[in-house]
């Protein structure tokens, strides 16, 4: 817990600092730490993107941002004192009971990161595509290895540039400190009471379901948590006067967290709506610099990583012919993997699926066709409505899994919940608290998600141990997993000695890891094997066709 403080003061410098800088280059006032905090990571990204293309994420990268944020926040002091100021004047702002409840919530939130992760997709992806970026950087043709490593997160890019990988191997834990800015910024407003169609400091009251996800290196976080914050300022935005700050704001929201999962760029919707009501040569100057710094950015990690410029979409992948590309046959069976349930069953068998997924489904539904009674007259959300009705089919044509659709459920709740609850702070204050000891709970004892799942991979998530107040545990719940070396053509790789749990499971295996079902399956059914582009494992991985 300690060390993961520790890492936390360290992530919020080095965010801070980078901010003011992007703060700087795009003329964008705003002072409020989460927001400057957020504009960092955004900025950063972009950043190690680039950096990535040539050098691994190691301490010589952590280095360069350590002197590049000192230097900015020494040029652009005045800034920097302002943003602590604001942020020490807004603590002293909350009522005795806010500031033990925000101090309650960062206890929690280290007990929890300092756990053992519990997420799947963790054990499949999650940490080999962290530790290919601090060991290597961007690899070329990655994705020829582990389909799943063509996604290559751009939070996973971002929680390379804070695991602090050259010293040890247990600071996956970026999620905690992106809940812990959150908290407080809901805090804030909740002190100033500001009262409108959308009260962020409901997020709140929600706390429990935001913990599901925060002990492994998720993006489906700071989509959750991000795309409420893009609502809360459209609303705000709409109906009030030209404010070509807040406009431009949202953009760059809408930018990051595309950058994290493409499938939400129909989010860009409403900063362009803004933008428009907002026009004028500069903001749009400043408007098509960071549009085309993050599409380059983009753009190049996924043509590197899979040989696609737009992965997992095949759309532009007959312009560059580089001979690590994925073969189109992989490419199918990663949408094959994705929407089987989809296909076989059609829209009756999405809803019907097994639990918890079913009743999920049907709740996105229910709560998508209920949302137009909360609108009214209100053209902000009768406009985020038509947002929601675009993001759903997107993500129902493309991603049919329920964790995809939790961004825009967690908004619509929101904003049902503000309706409801407003000037109700008895029942508000009641809601937090049973949050709160809900989590002090699971955090110490554990929960079993086995038992509620029925899914057999998700195993119990473990008590809490002294030994965690110095020393978080290993980023894997399989720490004790052995792997075993295996040779296939040119290719030495390792998997996991025993039978996995699952196809794609790697966990924390040492380089080059993948799992020999899963290459086992590739060879037979499509008559492909992963192998080394060159000698060495710097130089990539390619496919390659046998009998």
């Amino acid at each position: 817990m300690i060390e993961i403080f520790l890492i936390y003061i360290y992530t919020l410098y080095i965010s801070v600092g980078i901010g003011i800088a992007f703060r700087k280059i795009i003329n964008i006032k705003e002072d409020n730490i989460f927001f400057i905090s957020l504009m960092g990571l955004f900025f950063l990204l972009m950043i190690s993107t680039f950096y990535a293309v040539f050098f691994p994420i190691n301490i010589y990268f952590y280095g360069l941002c350590t002197l590049f944020s000192t230097i900015f926040i020494k040029v652009e002091y005045n800034i920097f004192r302002k943003i602590i100021d604001s942020t020490i004047n807004s603590f002293n702002a909350f009522t005795k009971r806010d500031k033990i409840l925000f101090l309650s919530i960062v206890i929690i939130i280290l007990i929890h990161s300092s756990s053992p992760p519990y997420i799947i997709d963790n054990e499949s992806y999650y940490i080999q595509t962290i530790k290919w970026l601090n060991n290597y950087g961007l690899v070329k043709g990655l994705a020829n290895l582990h389909l799943f490593l063509g996604q290559n997160s751009g939070w996973h890019l971002l929680q390379s540039c804070f695991n602090f990988s050259f010293s040890s191997s247990n600071f996956n834990d970026l999620n905690g400190f992106i809940v812990i800015l959150l908290s407080f910024f809901c805090l804030e407003r909740k002190a100033i009471c500001n009262k409108n169609f959308l009260d962020i400091s409901l997020v709140l009251i929600f706390l429990s379901f935001l913990f599901l996800f925060i002990s492994a290196p998720s993006p489906d976080l700071p989509l959750i948590i991000i795309v409420p914050i893009i609502f809360y300022l459209f609303i705000e935005s709409f109906n009030k006067k030209p404010d070509k700050n807040n406009a431009l704001l949202t953009w760059c929201l809408s930018l990051f967290i595309i950058l994290i999962k493409v499938t939400i760029a129909p989010i860009i919707i409403l900063p362009i709506i803004l933008l428009f009501k907002n026009f004028d040569k500069k903001t749009f100057m400043k408007v098509a610099f960071i549009s085309l710094l993050a599409l380059s950015s983009f753009i190049v990690k996924n043509s590197i990583i899979s040989g696609y410029p737009l992965y997992p979409l095949t759309i532009g992948g007959d312009f560059f012919n580089f001979d690590w590309k994925v073969p189109i046959e992989l490419q199918r069976s990663f949408w094959e993997n994705n929407n089987n349930n989809n296909n076989n069953n059609g829209f009756i068998g999405w809803l019907n699926e097994s639990f918890p997924h079913g009743v999920l489904n049907k709740i996105i539904l229910i709560s998508i066709l209920l949302f137009p009674v909360f609108i009214k007259k209100k053209t902000s959300l009768r406009i985020l409505w038509i947002y929601i009705l675009i993001q759903f089919s997107i993500f129902y044509l493309t991603s049919p899994q329920y964790r995809f659709f939790l961004p825009i459920l967690f908004s619509i709740f929101l904003i049902i919940f503000t309706k409801i609850l407003t000037n109700k702070y008895f029942i508000t204050e009641t809601f937090i608290l049973i949050n709160i000891v809900i989590l002090l709970f699971t955090g110490i004892f554990g929960v079993n998600f086995k038992q509620i799942t029925g899914n057999d991979i998700i195993e119990k998530k473990h008590l809490f141990t002294i030994s965690q107040i110095l020393k978080p545990r290993a980023i894997t719940q399989y720490e004790d997993l052995k792997f075993k070396k295996q040779q296939l053509g040119n290719l030495t790789y390792y998997s996991p000695e025993k039978d996995s749990l699952f196809f794609w499971q790697t966990s924390d295996g040492p380089l080059p890891c993948a799992n020999k079902e899963m290459i086992e399956y590739f060879k037979t059914y499509y008559n492909i094997i992963p192998q080394l582009r060159k000698k060495e494992l710097k130089d990539g991985f390619k496919s390659k066709k046998v009998k």
